[in-house]
């Protein structure tokens, strides 16, 4: 549960393409009232859930502008969860209100793991801030790119949360890079703890404590 996002619950909606038609195999969460569980697509109801196995809805459909009827039930409303270490899985709902259903339950479930994993000191891992605004994407990299859906009480959060409450919500300086992050590494020199950033761009390096000291040090030469 810890490793598993909603990346996002309101995507344009799709008409219905040949690519979307197997129904989710599994469906561990029992919604009342929601018909979700699971359908088979020759049978005689409509399934309330369908997933294909793409990156994006938008090869897997046509997207339609909001309000669109859906007379002939050929509209499916997509979102995505992603699993760390795998690739982005889109489903698919047969209607917003089911959608939002299922995006309600999955953050609800978030939110209970993350508050029973704390309450219990037994997280897997604690989050830390190292870089707030510093590194983002270029103006061609960051289309289309979505931060997720956020879920209060998780140890992204929390890390989050002690970063404001030193710089004060609301975004921070410029960034210093705009290239890819290929690696990262820390290390301690004249009696501090340092980490260093590699990118496309040059080596960055900063104090541990100081999400917002970056400096670049060393540069890529071609």
């Amino acid at each position: 549960m810890p490793l598993l996002f909603l990346e996002s619950a309101n995507d344009d909606a799709v008409s219905k393409q040949k690519g979307i038609t197997a129904p989710l195999a599994r469906t561990t969460t029992n919604v009342s009232g929601t018909g979700l569980n699971k359908t088979v697509t020759n049978g005689s109801e409509r399934p309330g859930l369908e997933h294909a196995a793409t990156s994006s809805s938008a090869t897997s459909g046509n997207r339609l502008p909001p309000g669109t009827a859906d007379p002939e039930g050929k509209i499916l409303y997509p979102f995505k969860i992603k699993h760390l270490g795998h690739e982005v899985y889109t489903l698919y709902a047969s209607t917003p209100d089911r959608r939002q259903e299922w995006s309600s339950k999955i953050i609800e479930a978030k939110t209970r793991h993350a508050k029973a994993l704390f309450s219990q000191n037994a997280e897997p891992f604690r989050l830390r801030v190292l870089a707030d605004s510093s590194f983002a994407y270029d103006s061609v990299s960051g289309i289309g790119k979505q931060p997720g859906v956020h879920v209060r009480g998780t140890p992204l959060d929390r890390a989050i949360r002690e970063l404001e409450q030193v710089y004060g919500p609301g975004r921070g300086p410029a960034p210093v890079c705009r290239a890819q992050v290929n690696c990262a590494t820390g290390f301690h020199a004249y009696g501090k703890s340092i980490i260093a950033i590699g990118t496309d761009y040059g080596v960055f390096i900063s104090d541990a404590s100081d999400p917002r000291g970056w400096q670049r040090v060393s540069c890529d030469k071609q």
